[in-house]
């Protein structure tokens, strides 16, 4: 995936992946997805983004001002590891939008993404309002991903990378991880308690 260039807005999604996410906001609800874009010339590492998509009026409702709240979970199981990647956007009316994105580290795609968040200074988050059937470019927000979140991001790659090799092949199974794990999944990510 690459990045589009400065003029036009959003990233410029494969067809296959904006037709599998419209239509999974249409079965589910909002969803999110971690992507990594490179530039075509570029030596530089992959940077990590994550797209959220939901109906127009979910994405709308969240323009502009607004608190971000995000969690990155390691769900170990007997099948391997779930990395879980959840964010709450609480704009100042209204309710949250929630979404959450799975990654799994035994394929590069999840791999890179995870260690994106650990290396890179900034996250762009990408919303994309759902209408007949496709995604359409509605508006970025750019996020500090501070010294802390890259160390939890580091830290949550190892363990994901340890707990993988520690499960005996013929056993792993992303599937089946994902479905012991899903039963501890909780949206939307809490708001921290603001200090008095």
């Amino acid at each position: 995936m690459t990045e589009r260039p400065p003029k036009q807005e959003g990233l410029d999604l494969p067809q296959r992946v904006r037709e599998s996410l419209a239509a999974a906001v249409a079965e589910r609800g909002p969803q999110a997805r971690a992507v990594s874009t490179q530039g075509r010339e570029s030596m530089r590492p992959p940077r990590g983004h994550v797209v959220v998509a939901a109906g127009a009026e979910e994405v709308e409702a969240v323009r502009g001002p607004a608190r971000i709240v995000r969690r990155l979970e390691l769900y170990k199981t007997h099948y391997g590891p779930v990395v879980r990647f959840a964010i709450s956007v609480y704009p100042q009316e209204g309710g949250p939008l929630s979404v959450a994105t799975l990654l799994n580290v035994s394929q590069v795609s999840g791999d890179a993404a995870l260690a994106g968040l650990g290396r890179q200074k900034t996250l762009h988050v990408h919303f994309y309002r759902v209408e007949d059937g496709d995604l359409h470019y509605a508006f970025s927000k750019e996020l500090t991903n501070g010294p802390e979140q890259r160390a939890e991001a580091k830290k949550v790659l190892k363990m994901a990378r340890d707990a993988y090799a520690g499960t005996p092949e013929e056993r792993r199974s992303f599937r089946w991880a994902i479905g012991l794990a899903e039963r501890q999944f909780e949206l939307p990510v809490p708001e921290p308690e603001m200090e008095a």
